[in-house]
């Protein structure tokens, strides 16, 4: 097989100049939101940096772009109509998993992010895309919580499923990059936004393996790892597809991922590709490693100096 190419982007909390929610839709956490992006949150997600990045992407290529949630700020039906047009003009198939904002209280899945079918199917969760040889394996981490927090939750039934998806596609041969919103690692999010049921999933993919784990959630660019039965597994997060930002963490970005069957396995690659504002409209692009594993599984990270 030849080399599958993925882009990974998360966070875009498409900027737009939303209508106001009505009353009813007020009366819950969106309030909050719409608020924040009332005051702060409009003035550092824009849509000028975010065309920066599709077009960015457009312009190289892949095979599959990978968003791993809040494509939201409030969850409302009529931003998830406006993400659903978003999707459908992307220039190749997009795979998407939903984020905190995208499920900030219960409402009606088919008016909200049920909207989203064809770039998550076939559901429940975890779902599994294939793109050449590689196995998109989409975990939602998203339900509603009480007020103040945005912690997230896997769930007994869903790492039940991804343990059995994880073997299988281990079978076939796959390469398998598992998408979750919230960051599955100890420490990169606050209690306040972490994932509550963190040690479960570590300990599945510690007995079941993977190849990668993507993960937005804290709109930071961020490398880090977790235990597999064979060595370490590297986990991506990005900074928001959307974000201005002087910060190279902070700013807006993407992860260009190559897979390329290797004997028995795969080398995989990744280039971070990111947007500062003081970069005069320049994008600056940063290799954050390259490496074959022995096997089908990864022996190490070499991580930037």
């Amino acid at each position: 097989m030849s080399t599958t190419t993925i882009a990974h982007l998360s966070d875009p909390h498409l900027p737009t100049e939303m209508v106001p929610p009505r009353l009813g839709e007020q009366l819950n956490k969106r309030m909050f939101s719409h608020l924040s992006w009332k005051r702060r949150r409009r003035f550092v997600h824009r849509p000028e940096i975010l065309a920066r990045v599709m077009a960015d992407i457009r312009a190289s290529s892949v095979d599959m772009i990978a968003v791993t949630g809040d494509l939201t700020n409030m969850g409302l039906p009529g931003e998830c109509r406006q993400a659903r047009r978003w999707l459908e003009q992307m220039p190749v198939p997009c795979t998407v998993i939903p984020g905190n904002h995208d499920t900030l209280v219960q409402d009606n899945w088919h008016d909200t992010v049920g909207l989203w079918l064809p770039w998550m199917g076939p559901l429940p969760f975890p779902f599994v895309r294939r793109v050449g040889n590689v196995a998109l394996i989409g975990v939602s981490s998203c339900v509603p919580v009480p007020w103040f927090l945005a912690t997230g939750r896997v769930g007994a039934h869903q790492l039940q499923r991804l343990r059995a998806i994880l073997h299988e596609t281990a079978r076939d041969g796959l390469c398998r990059i598992v998408m979750i919103h919230h960051p599955p690692v100890a420490g990169l999010a606050s209690r306040r936004k972490a994932l509550t049921d963190i040690e479960d999933f570590s300990a599945c993919i510690a007995r079941e393996g993977a190849e990668m784990v993507l993960h937005g959630h804290i709109h930071l660019s961020t490398i880090s790892s977790l235990p597999g039965p064979d060595g370490a597994v590297p986990v991506l997060g990005v900074a928001s597809a959307s974000a201005r930002s002087h910060d190279p963490l902070r700013a807006a970005a993407w992860n260009r991922i190559t897979v390329t069957p290797d004997g028995a396995g795969y080398t995989l690659a990744v280039t971070r590709r990111f947007f500062p504002i003081d970069e005069d409209g320049d994008t600056t692009q940063e290799t954050i490693f390259e490496h074959t594993p022995p096997s089908s599984r990864f022996s190490g990270i070499s991580t930037p100096t």
